[in-house]
């Protein structure tokens, strides 16, 4: 009698096969999914750049990971997260930020960055001397410590224009409070020095007391009157009966408003004042003056496109700018009616037009 083979294979059932080949080729599938998607958290390549680490300064942050798909800048001061692989941001205030990148949502990196105010920068900005405290019309003396300087702007707060070229100005304020005061040397508007002081009253001396030797009495009226004479009449009296009666003319109060000039701005101040639009510290409210009031005269700019003045401070803000030409058209009393301008903007370390 033949013994029959047992075969262990024969009894299985043929969809434990197909579903041992699906599942097999899923995690195939996904063993490649995560190795094309692998990255090495411990060689991550990116970088934290800028020329200098101040308030409002443009600071650049790009990632050159090999394998990154993804990536999460967190800078740390509670703005908005950034998705993009190459950003650019700036901080509002001085202090140390921890910036964080993840990559493809699991290598995260930390990195801590500080900054610093211009103001305190003493070392590399010119340092104005000048009292803390002045008094209205007194001559108050300023000075700068600054090697290597060939031109001076000085600004003393009490209106946007500048006050002064000279190396150590003497200045009288007009008014009292606190006044901001700003030095830019040989054009640099990036590494402006500024010193707030502030202007008190003026004050008044007392007068010498008098004593009762040298006062002076008053004279007697009779010193001063004439002799008593006829009663005449006067002669002006007929001669106004005989004036028409001419209409009436403008007051010289009116035609001095009318024909009141404004300040005169050369090109490089106004260019000055654009380029601390550029950096937060000036507005366009501070060309008020020049403009006569009127913020939507039109701006030509890099001869493409037409703006209003108002909408070109709030496109150049928070950049930085090298402006290569700019003209002021000007009616007769100084107040500009238009602008032409040729500017580049700097992004990802490359001078362009917008």
């Amino acid at each position: 009698m033949k013994k029959k083979k047992f075969n262990f294979l024969s009894n299985i059932d043929p969809k434990i096969y197909v579903i041992f080949g699906i599942v097999l080729l899923l995690s195939f599938l996904f063993l490649l999914y995560q190795f094309f998607r692998h990255v090495d958290c411990e060689n991550a390549n990116y970088y934290i750049h800028a020329d200098e680490y101040v308030v409002n300064r443009v600071i650049e942050f790009n990632d050159n990971t090999d394998g990154a798909k993804s990536w999460k800048w967190d800078f740390g001061d509670s703005t908005a997260i950034d998705n993009r692989q190459r950003t650019i941001h700036y901080y509002k205030r001085p202090g140390e930020y921890i910036v964080k990148l993840t990559i493809n949502g699991n290598c995260t990196h930390e990195k801590l960055v500080t900054i610093t105010s211009i103001s305190q920068q003493t070392g590399y900005l010119p340092v104005i001397m000048a009292p803390d405290v002045a008094f209205v019309g007194d001559p108050v003396q300023f000075s700068a410590e600054k090697e290597g300087g060939e031109s001076w702007e000085w600004s003393f707060g009490e209106n946007a224009s500048t006050d002064a070229l000279a190396k150590s100005p003497v200045y009288r304020f007009k008014k009292v409070g606190d006044k901001k005061i700003t030095l830019i040397v040989n054009g640099d508007v990036e590494h402006t020095a500024v010193k707030t002081i502030y202007v008190a009253p003026k004050t008044i001396k007392a007068k010498q007391k008098i004593d009762i030797e040298s006062y002076e009495f008053e004279k007697p009226h009779s010193a001063f009157s004439l002799p008593q004479g006829e009663a005449q009449k006067d002669p002006l009296v007929d001669m106004l009966q005989y004036i028409p009666v001419s209409p009436k003319t403008k007051s010289k109060k009116d035609s001095l408003t009318a024909d009141k000039k404004i300040p005169e701005i050369s090109n490089e101040q106004f260019q000055i004042l654009l380029n601390q639009v550029a950096l937060q510290v000036k507005t366009k409210d501070d060309f008020k003056e020049y403009l006569c009031g009127k913020f939507d005269i039109p701006v030509v700019v890099n001869d493409e496109k037409l703006v209003p003045f108002d909408q070109f401070c709030q496109i150049i803000t928070g950049k930085k700018i090298k402006i290569s030409a700019l003209r002021l058209n000007k009616n007769s009393r100084n107040c500009i009616q238009n602008i032409n301008i040729q500017y580049k903007v700097k992004k990802w370390m490359m001078w362009i037009k917008e």
